[in-house]
């Protein structure tokens, strides 16, 4: 009632009360009157307006009398009058400082009132209690430092409960706090433990569905990038780049199908977002080839230009590059620490850590380090370590590996998914394994080896043996027994067994044998040709078979070309003519449907020639009777009767024959091309060498051009040409010259040999040297003891020759490019790009001067190696 009573009376009280009756209030509240004090302030109260004075006074009396304090509405109504005197007259602001009322006292109480508050928070000392000092008092002076302790104290709490909960309600509710950033980290660091241990792909994928701006969240996208990756398909990194496209991952996963695919120029085009791309497509773009030099006690790598393209402390470089440089993507290097592999640019996309090296397929290799094999994936690291004797990619992500004599099959993880007890180990293809354990075989599916859904019992080797046909297809042999499987380990026989199963070279199927009798099936199990005995299969032709008691013909197709009751059945040429044979009798079945009787002739030679739409058969046949060769058309009639002691057939339409000592030329109706005869005739790609009288002459067909026989060896076609006209190289006279058909018979010919290569140039034997002449002018353009020549292209090449026992070069394109001035002269490069090392040896130092010259001689590198420095670079 006390607190009442007081709490009217200063509500009631004015200005004019407390100046005038300030004596008598403090003597009726000391002695408890709180009667008096309400009808005093009763009696007031209509009378007296509100005022700053009444205000500042009922701030004073709730934060100075002990009985009744309370700081809330002693800053109330300090705020109160505070708010009054701003607004009010100058008059009233006169009236209230004769009450020793002013603003300073009003503003002096105003802190007083929230020092009181911040010591009072001090002595409790906790969050709240700052958090409700901040709330009540915003102004106040001593507001950063609450601030500061509220948020020391509620870190200090979330600290002790230590849960993702407490550090999430502190960032959210003090997100200024200068603890908000280590709340942050330690709630993003619990939350990722709590909700990523042990977990799976699906609660993986809703963490990052729920937390995107998590820190952590690169560590749950690896996390879920080895999950959805484990098991190395390509799928699998095609899958996740289409459904985590902005994760750091999405990279590795493009990366990983970079090197693992042939088809590298499509990958780029799949993936334009890429953020590695113009790396990788510079990399496509530089197939310049590259040639190792020494430079001081370093290996590098120049262009064709001399240029340095590639270096990188590289102690030496694989001997395979060092006669004709490397056009390939990967350069196999050794430092100091170990060989390993670097593109183009010098990244190593294999450490340089091993011994040995050994491409697999595309994007991994087979590492060896003190004696023993891994796995390792390029610009991915090892995927298995280098602990086995050696290793078999089964897919990947299983591996044959072999420890001594026995062989097992593991997991990229380690997990032995095989025991290492097998005796032998075929890897048929990405999806089947075969393993041969005391002798017997089994076949494994991959997916149930990685699974382990295997048995390893004896009782699973039931196959006694295997065949690996085309195209990853198998036969397993059991009971005796062969059935066909896929390469997906699918019985595709199914319910056929065979005796025998043999692979065919022309079609996609196999020739299967059933008791004595043989099948031609397809990959679909169709049969195509059935009921075989003693099958021949002739490449590019078809099958011939027995079949009661008929020899058949088939092609490969299927389709029967004839059937005939015989002793032997063979074809007979490059077409699908048929010989027949029956008691010693001969028949000949051509394509066309006809037959002809072989029966007068001991030896025959069937040419088809082609006319037009049609391409009749023509025979040269030997009588029975006379030992004499013929000529025989299809229907078997006599075109040139059997006089001729040889007779053969041109495509030409060209026939030779032989009667008496001579040779003559025919054409196909019989009639003689030209009456004279010849001791031989030669047959030269097109055209004939005509000899007589140990002189040769020419016949060419398709002009009916001819050369008597007047040159010491038949004329000899070359590539040069004069004046659009082809040259031919002749020998008259014990003499060598170049001459067109037209002017054979005038042309004088000078040289003791001759050479013609290419370009209108030939080398010719004179003077005891060797001159290269300059057919077209008529002029020497190099001349030498000695020379090789070597193609660069089809109308350009490089000479390398020898004067006074020095090398030198020449080449089509520029001449005498080099001098001969050199101990040894290489070309380092290829047909494409040519790049000429000379040597020249000090004996006395022991240095070896290098030289590289480029297509027009230029230097474009030089090196002056010691032995040592030499042996990294040399050619051997």
């Amino acid at each position: 009632m006390k607190f009442y009573f007081l709490l009217l009376l200063f509500y009631a009280c004015t200005n004019s009360l407390f100046a005038q009756n300030v004596k008598t209030f403090w003597k009726l509240l000391d002695k408890g009157e709180y009667i008096k004090i309400e009808k005093k302030i009763q009696k007031e109260k209509d009378s007296e307006t509100e005022s700053a004075v009444l205000q500042s006074n009922l701030g004073l009396y709730f934060f100075h009398v002990p009985k009744v304090s309370d700081l809330d509405s002693a800053y109330y109504y300090f705020q109160s009058a505070d708010t009054l005197w701003s607004d009010a007259s100058e008059g009233e602001k006169n009236t209230w400082a004769k009450s020793y009322v002013t603003e300073d006292s009003i503003k002096n109480w105003i802190k007083e009132v929230e020092k009181a508050g911040f010591d009072h928070s001090l002595e409790e000392m906790t969050e709240q209690s700052f958090a409700a000092y901040i709330q009540k008092f915003p102004h106040a002076l001593h507001i950063p430092r609450a601030i500061e302790l509220r948020d020391s104290l509620g870190f200090e709490n979330a600290k002790k409960e230590h849960s993702y909960n407490a550090y999430e309600v502190f960032v959210r509710t003090y997100p200024e706090a200068k603890q908000a950033k280590e709340a942050q980290h330690q709630y993003e660091l619990l939350v990722y433990h709590s909700k990523t241990k042990d977990a799976d792909e699906k609660v993986l994928a809703q963490f990052l569905l729920e937390h995107p701006e998590n820190k952590y969240r690169n560590k749950v996208e690896g996390q879920l990038y080895a999950i959805r990756t484990e098991n190395r398909s390509k799928s699998d990194y095609e899958q996740f780049i289409r459904d985590y496209p902005n994760s750091v991952y999405a990279d590795s996963a493009i990366s990983h199908l970079w090197y693992f695919s042939t088809s590298k120029d499509s990958l780029l085009v799949n993936y334009p977002s890429w953020s590695e791309k113009d790396y990788y497509q510079s990399l496509i773009k530089e197939n310049d080839r590259l040639f190792p030099v020494c430079r001081e006690n370093e290996v590098v790598f120049i262009k064709g230009n001399g240029e340095v393209d590639l270096e990188g402390e590289f102690v030496e470089a694989s001997k395979d590059y060092n006669c004709h440089g490397t056009a390939g993507a990967y350069f196999e290097v050794t430092k100091e620490r170990g060989t390993g592999w670097v593109d183009r640019k010098g990244k190593e996309v294999v450490a340089c850590q091993y011994d040995e090296i050994v491409s697999l397929e595309e994007g991994l290799v087979s590492v060896k380090k003190n004696g023993k094999y891994g796995i390792y994936a390029l610009n991915e690291g090892e995927w298995m370590p280098t602990i086995y004797d050696q290793v078999l990619r089964v897919s990947n992500r299983l591996f044959g590996v072999r420890k001594k004599a026995r062989w097992g099959v593991i997991s990229l993880e380690g997990e032995i998914k095989f025991p290492v007890e097998a005796g032998q180990l075929i890897h048929i293809s990405d999806n089947m394994v075969l393993v041969m354990k005391k002798g017997r075989w089994a076949s494994y599916r991959e997916s149930d080896i990685f699974e382990n859904n295997i048995s390893t019992t004896d009782s699973t080797f039931k196959f006694e043996g295997y065949k690996l046909l085309k195209d990853q297809w198998y036969a397993l042999s059991e009971e005796g027994k062969w059935s066909i499987y896929s390469p997906n380990g699918k019985r595709w026989s199914k319910g056929a067994a065979f005796d025998e199963i043999r692979d065919t070279a022309d079609e996609q199927g196999w020739l299967v044998r059933k008791d004595t009798l043989w099948q031609l099936i397809n990959y679909d199990m169709e049969v195509k040709i059935d009921s075989m005995i003693q099958p021949v299969l002739v490449k590019g032709k078809g099958v011939i078979s027995k079949w009661n008691d008929q020899w058949v013909a088939y092609q490969w197709n299927g389709n029967k070309i004839s059937e005939h009751d015989a002793d032997t059945l063979s074809f007979i040429n490059q077409e699908l003519d048929l010989l027949i044979e029956k008691e010693k009798q001969h028949w000949v079945k051509f394509q066309s449907g006809k037959s002809l009787s072989l029966q007068k002739y001991s030896d025959w030679n069937i040419t088809h020639i082609r006319k037009d739409s049609l391409n009749p058969a023509f025979l040269s046949v030997k009588s029975k009777r006379n030992k004499r060769y013929a000529l025989l058309n299809e229907n078997g009639s006599q075109i040139m009767t059997p006089q001729f002691s040889k007779l053969n057939i041109y495509k030409e339409g060209v026939v030779t024959a032989k009667y008496g000592t001579l040779e003559y030329l025919y054409a196909l109706n019989g009639k003689k091309i030209y009456n004279e005869g010849y001791a031989s005739i030669q047959y030269d790609d097109g055209v004939f060498h005509l000899k007589s009288k140990g002189k040769y002459g020419l016949y060419v067909p398709d002009s009916s051009f001819k050369i008597p026989p007047m040159f010491d060896q038949p004329l000899e076609r070359t590539h040069l040409k004069k004046e659009g006209e082809q040259l031919w190289m002749g020998k008259k006279a014990g003499k060598y010259g170049l001459l067109t058909l037209s002017n054979a018979k005038t042309t004088k010919l000078y040289y003791e040999k001759m050479k013609p290569i290419n370009n209108g140039l030939a080398f010719v034997w004179e003077d005891e040297k060797w001159k290269l002449l300059d057919v077209v002018n008529n002029t020497i353009a190099l001349e030498c003891d000695s020379y090789e020549l070597f193609a660069l292209s089809d109308d350009q090449f490089w000479i390398r020759y020898v004067k006074k026992n020095k090398f030198g070069i020449y080449t089509s394109s520029f001449g005498d490019v080099i001098f001969p001035e050199f101990e040894a002269v290489e070309n380092m490069g290829d047909s494409e790009s040519p790049l000429f090392m000379g040597m020249q040896y000090i004996h006395q130092a022991k240095l070896n001067i290098l030289l590289y010259m480029d297509l027009r001689g230029k230097v474009v590198f030089q090196s002056i190696l010691k032995e040592n420095q030499y042996r990294k670079i040399k050619c051997e």
